[in-house]
């Protein structure tokens, strides 16, 4: 059980680091570019990380808000890369490269969890849900 709570926390951090970075994206994209798609997975991240942290306090863990030192590095590097180009879908190859690094996270839970537990279902529809959007991002990239 404390390998799922570990790796649960770290795919918690990483939803967390995604959703603020997409935050960030989406001040400073000013309504433009890839605004609507970073609302998108602003609200898709931030409900999955609502689901992890429910799971998390269920298995009687304490749950971290505030995401980690790479988080903040990435907040960094989208603010860099609106001050040089604009917010559209030249940037989507990076942004498939940081939902492909959450969906890492998501196997190890899911492979740290059973398929009788709770946690499993739903991490596994997460999951699913994360690799829909990244081929759609990876289409989009593709017409682009």
């Amino acid at each position: 059980m404390d390998d799922l709570v570990r790796k649960l926390k770290t795919l918690h951090t990483s939803l967390i680091d995604a959703r603020s970075g997409y935050e960030e994206g989406l001040k400073d994209a000013h309504g433009k570019g890839l605004s609507p798609l970073f609302q998108e997975l602003i609200a898709l991240h931030g409900q999955d990380a609502a689901a992890v942290a429910e799971q998390l306090k269920r298995l009687g863990a304490a749950v971290d808000d505030h995401g980690s030192l790479m988080g903040t590095f990435d907040r960094v590097v989208m603010k860099f890369t609106s001050l040089i180009t604009e917010l559209d879908e030249k940037i989507l190859p990076n942004l498939i490269d940081g939902e492909e690094h959450v969906l890492v996270h998501y196997d190890d839970a899911i492979e740290a969890s059973a398929p009788e537990n709770a946690e499993y279902p739903v991490l596994v529809a997460q999951r699913d849900a994360l690799k829909q959007r990244i081929a759609s991002l990876r289409e989009r990239a593709r017409q682009a």
